[in-house]
């Protein structure tokens, strides 16, 4: 079963960053991530968030672009980036699947 919230701890930790990068990354794409505050202050980000935040580190890390150019691409292909961003995601998981599998024999 799915979460409905996600801590900036269990974000970071999903991602492989900082919980500085997330919440800078969080603060730089007000258009594609809102996470919601507890009554501490504390942020909660939504799957979409989540997914949105993965899609961000592709673009910058796997792509190398810039803030900029991460905006663009959102801005302009963001449907074709979520489509892109699931096959990536389907394609972790059958590596994964694959690597247990090859443990067992």
């Amino acid at each position: 079963m799915e979460k409905l919230y996600y801590t900036i701890g269990e974000v970071a930790d999903i991602l492989s960053e900082e919980n500085t990068t997330v919440r800078f990354w969080a603060n730089t794409f007000p258009k594609y991530i809102r996470p919601e505050r507890n009554a501490k202050g504390n942020r909660l980000f939504h799957k979409k968030d989540l997914d949105n935040l993965k899609l961000i580190q592709h673009l910058v890390r796997v792509d190398g672009l810039t803030l900029d150019g991460v905006a663009k691409r959102l801005s302009t292909d963001k449907d074709r980036l979520d489509a892109k961003m699931k096959i990536v995601e389907k394609l972790k998981d059958i590596r994964s699947m694959l690597e247990e599998l090859q443990k067992i024999s």
